[in-house]
């Protein structure tokens, strides 16, 4: 196999591997185990290693020694700084995004909500949870922040994978959605950044309830 296509397989198992987590399809504390990701995702184990270790990078696998590959468990205190990321530079994201907006993310984020709406009509949990990591990763795309998109891409996916008991209903999450996209369509950067905040903040609060309550976590794999 050429390096290129190597490279390009790599790349696809472990974008794979990040949905997998993303939806609950692999879920936090599982162990990766090699043989079966192979036979499932039709792979050998070079490619299945390489997206490892770069998931590893992410905070959304743990390499453990001498026990393999398991989906990152975050601790409480884990939990709730990365929501104080997000907190921070998610609003960022919506306020440029607004400045940005054109006949193409209308497009892109239309399109978005209506699989949400779809998600949600579904009452498939998994459903949802891609639909709103998607959502919140279309504005960071149209807001055209390559560094903010990358560093924000694994950040939501590792919160959403670890924040069982933290999420708020779909249909009132899908509501600030609606509300969020008007503000970026009417290209109001003040607005989108308060109704932003205003999203993230409900969860950040209960992440810090948490940790006021359970202190670091400590997991053994």
């Amino acid at each position: 196999m050429s390096e290129s296509r190597f490279e390009d397989l790599a790349e696809q198992v472990y974008r794979t591997l990040r949905d997998m987590i993303l939806t609950g399809d692999l879920v936090p504390g599982q162990k990766l185990v090699q043989q079966a990701l192979s036979e499932r995702l039709g792979v050998s184990r070079t490619p299945l290693l390489a997206s490892f270790s770069k998931l590893e990078k992410e905070m959304l696998v743990e390499l453990v020694p001498r026990r393999g590959a398991f989906v990152k468990i975050l601790s409480a205190t884990e939990l709730l700084q990365l929501y104080e990321i997000r907190l921070r530079l998610e609003p960022l994201g919506a306020s440029e995004a607004a400045i940005r907006m054109d006949a193409a993310g209308e497009r892109l984020l239309n399109s978005v909500l209506e699989i949400h709406r779809e998600a949600v009509a579904s009452g498939i949990a998994a459903k949802v949870r891609l639909a709103d990591y998607r959502f919140h990763m279309a504005i960071v795309s149209i807001a055209h922040n390559p560094i903010l998109e990358r560093i924000l891409s694994s950040f939501a996916i590792v919160s959403k994978s670890n924040q069982s008991g933290l999420m708020k209903p779909a249909p009132k999450s899908l509501a600030e959605h609606e509300a969020l996209k008007a503000a970026l369509f009417a290209h109001d950067q003040a607005l989108a950044e308060k109704l932003m905040l205003e999203h993230l903040v409900e969860a950040r609060d209960a992440a810090a309830r948490l940790a006021e309550r359970a202190g670091t976590i400590r997991v053994e794999y």
